[in-house]
Formats: C-alpha cells, sequence, structure tokens
C-alpha cells in the first residue's frame, strides 16, 4: 500500500500520460531528496517503470527499473527519462482514489476537423456537448455528430474498460459574455452548467496522508545528497568560491547549471565551505524582498531546500574564503581588470585596474577585443587609493578611467580573405594579449 503523499503523487501525474520525475518535482515543489525516496521505492515495488527516449527513428528503451544513482542523474538533468505505471501501480492508484470510470473522459477538441468525445456514459457525453464552449469556446454543428461504440476502450495506456461511446462531430466558434442586457435566467444556467462541469472533472478523491516528516521516508532515513568518497570535493569547492570571487549575487543553481554538477555535489561541498567559514549566504523572505539576509549560514537542510527552489538565496566569499581562493589560484592583481561600460559588475562606470598602462593597452586595443569601444578624448582619469577590488579584496592602489563609448562597429570574429593582412595581424596580436591578461589566476584542477 502507498504511505506517503509523494508516492501517490508520484502516481497521480501519470494516470493519463508518461510524466518525468523531475517535473513532479517542480509542479509541486518538492525536494529531490524527496522524490527521489520516494520513486525508488515505487520501482522496487513495481508500481512504476522508465524509458529512455532514443533517436526519432527508434524505439525508446522501456520496462527500466531505475536505480537511486540513476534517478539522482534524472532529477540533477543528467539523464533523459520518463516514467509510467505498470498495471499493479495504476491499480493501487485506484484503491487511494476510487475513480468513478463512468465520469472519465477524453475530450480532443481539432481545429478545422473533426473533435470527438469518449467516455463510457453517452447520456454524459450529450451533457457535454451542451456545454462544450465551456471547454474549448465551441459548440457543436448540428447534424454533424457521428456515433460509434468502442468495446473494449482503452481508457488509459494502462487501463481497459468493458465498453465506451464516442461521438465526433463538426465545431464552431462561440463567444460569450455576460452583462447587463443578458437575461437573468442565462446567467442561471450558466452558473449551474459551470457547476455540474467543474464536478464532472473531479472524477476521483485524493486521499489524506500524514504529512509529518518523520513518516515521510516510512521505516527509512534516507542521505541521498552525500556522494560516493571517489568524487572530486575539492574541484567542487574551488569552482564554488571561483564562481564568487568578483561578484557576490550568484547562486549555488547556478554552479550547478553552469559546471554540470549534481544537487547532491554542490550541496556536499557547500556544506564544507559553510561550515569553514568560507562563504556565507544572503538569503530572501521572498520574491519581493529586495534586502535579504546576510552572512546566514545555510545548514544542509536550507542548502537542499535552496537547490529545490524553496529557498531564494545567494552566497558570497568570506575574506577567509576569499583567502583560500587566493592560496589556490595564485592570482597576479597586477594584471586584473575591471570593464565596466554596460553595468555588467557591481562596480562604477569605466575601465578599473591596478596597472595604468594595462588600461591604456586596452584603451587602445577596444576595437579589436571588447564589444563597446570608447570615443578618444572624453577620458577622465581617478586614483583609487585604496582600492576595493572586490568586495572581500583592498588592494593599496587602483586607477579608473571613465569615458565615452558607443558600440563597436567591426566585427573582427568574421575576418574573411578580403581582410587587410595588416588587420588581421593587428586583431591576432591584441586578442593575444587580452586573452594573456584576462589570464590573472589559475586553476588549480585545469591547468
Amino acid at each position: 500500500m502507498i504511505t506517503n503523499k509523494i508516492e501517490y503523487l508520484i502516481l497521480c501525474a501519470a494516470i493519463k500520460n508518461y510524466e518525468t520525475l523531475k517535473n513532479v518535482a517542480s509542479d509541486w515543489n518538492l525536494s529531490h531528496v524527496e522524490v527521489a525516496v520516494a520513486a525508488n521505492r515505487l520501482f522496487l515495488h513495481g508500481d512504476i517503470l522508465a524509458a529512455f527516449p532514443t533517436d526519432e527513428d527508434k524505439e525508446s528503451i522501456r520496462d527500466v527499473i531505475l536505480t537511486m544513482p540513476q534517478i539522482q542523474a534524472h532529477l540533477d538533468g543528467k539523464l533523459s527519462a520518463f516514467y509510467y505505471l505498470t498495471p499493479q501501480g495504476g491499480a493501487r492508484w485506484e484503491v487511494l482514489s476510487h475513480p468513478d470510470w463512468n465520469l472519465y473522459h477524453r475530450w480532443c477538441f481539432k481545429i478545422d476537423s473533426e473533435s470527438e468525445i469518449i467516455c463510457a456514459e453517452r447520456q454524459l457525453i450529450e451533457k457535454l456537448l451542451s456545454v462544450s464552449y465551456l471547454h474549448f469556446g465551441e459548440i457543436p454543428i448540428p447534424e454533424t455528430e457521428t456515433w460509434d461504440e468502442l468495446e473494449p476502450w482503452q481508457a488509459t495506456y494502462w487501463k481497459t474498460l468493458p465498453k465506451a461511446y464516442r461521438v465526433s462531430y463538426q465545431s464552431k466558434n462561440f463567444e460569450y459574455c455576460i452583462n447587463s442586457n443578458t437575461p437573468q435566467e442565462w446567467i442561471e444556467a450558466n452558473k449551474q452548467a459551470q457547476s455540474w462541469y467543474s464536478k464532472i472533472l473531479q472524477w476521483y478523491t485524493e486521499p489524506e496522508f500524514d504529512l509529518n516528516p518523520s513518516s515521510l521516508f516510512g521505516n527509512t532515513t534516507p542521505n541521498y545528497y552525500t556522494i560516493p568518497a571517489e568524487t572530486p570535493f575539492p574541484q567542487v569547492e574551488y569552482l564554488i568560491l571561483e564562481m564568487a570571487v568578483i561578484c557576490n549575487y550568484y547562486s549555488l543553481l547556478s554552479v550547478a547549471y553552469s559546471q554540470h554538477l549534481s544537487h547532491a555535489e554542490i550541496a556536499v561541498a557547500a556544506h564544507a565551505l559553510f561550515e569553514r567559514g568560507h562563504i556565507r549566504a544572503r538569503v530572501f523572505a521572498d520574491e519581493y524582498d529586495s534586502e535579504g539576509y546576510p552572512d546566514v549560514i545555510l545548514t544542509m537542510a536550507g542548502i537542499q531546500d535552496h537547490l529545490d527552489g524553496r529557498i531564494r538565496a545567494f552566497y558570497y566569499l568570506t575574506p577567509q574564503g576569499g583567502a583560500r581562493w587566493e592560496a589556490l589560484s595564485h592570482p597576479d592583481w597586477d594584471k586584473f581588470l575591471i570593464v565596466n561600460f554596460l553595468g555588467t559588475f557591481p562596480y562604477e562606470d569605466g575601465i578599473l585596474g591596478t596597472q595604468r598602462e594595462n588600461i591604456e593597452k586596452l584603451l587602445a586595443l577596444d576595437k579589436f577585443v571588447l564589444s563597446h569601444q570608447h570615443i578618444p578624448g572624453t577620458e577622465v582619469w581617478e586614483v583609487l587609493e585604496p582600492w576595493q577590488a572586490t568586495y572581500w579584496k583592498t588592494l593599496p592602489r587602483g586607477d579608473r578611467v571613465c569615458c565615452e563609448y558607443q558600440p563597436n562597429s567591426q566585427d573582427y570574429w568574421n575576418l574573411d580573405s578580403d581582410t587587410p593582412a595588416e588587420l588581421v595581424e593587428s586583431y591576432k596580436q591584441a586578442s593575444l594579449w587580452y586573452e594573456n591578461i584576462r589570464k590573472w589566476y589559475t586553476n588549480p584542477f585545469r591547468e
């Protein structure tokens, strides 16, 4: 017997069509852990099976029992799969939901062709035809209806009923509105029709479950955010630090997606960084909160909730975390440049750096390497002592230049055989210099 609500939701999501576990987690705002544990039990009990899509000209690989690592990979977007109910899983859903199959119907509306309704009760179809404007904003065209019987009827991919009726018909658009000129009897009839139709759509009931977290996983206490020991924890931790070196408004989800990491890998690494004091979080109460609460140490449960979309948060480096990144990356701050023509970074407009000669060189080459180029003669220089190079790092001195700029009119990414040789050479030299200046630190796991 299904003992918790999440197992039920997984079954219920697939009663009509094949579904993905990732959609279930998203639709019901469930954590990946909750869905993974419940789905694993359903696979082991034989209530659901999975299929892998293949090339368009090949059939999918079906009737697969996903393992826990495969379930996690699917939830993390690394494994494309969908699941479906077995006859046993469908029967278990029926025991809990008590469906009235006489109310179940398939209504297919087709533009510029025949629409159709299939149901085990002919009287219900006739009633649906009379209120079709509520569903599709269309009404049947008189004398176009064609009836036949289906024996048996494949009501869903897992459920077969002994008999059903089918009507095919042509339809036309019907726009209805209620205003001060609408007769009261028509308004009342419309309300009754809407009430009847809403009840028809409720052709099964949802059972009540014990939502106490202690009973969520049955007799098993899972920890599916723990990953194998051979996983390179230091590398994942480094990627989290690296992402937030310059800006303090990234989320752990951004790291997961950009680096193709699982939620489990990110959660374990981030938890270690929070525990060591290398990162902190700014947590927001809701989507309307623009300030948030800073200096939050997220627990493992909080990290999981953030990764699963329940908590909105940005993380950032502490001075200790910045020092840890420096020890690993050996940055050359003399090569550090910030180009903030378009407000990309949380800095003042302009170009900033520790070495004025690097800024001047960039201004001379900006037409080759930047999307915008400055307008000569508009430069205004400023010395910054000290310079807040990043939100966590202060340097003794920096230079900043502000200037007017405009979009780069040259497209140096599409040089061809007609481009003058000297221009091609200038572009190559500028690109080499800019590539070198941008390598102002080393990633120890890539170099």
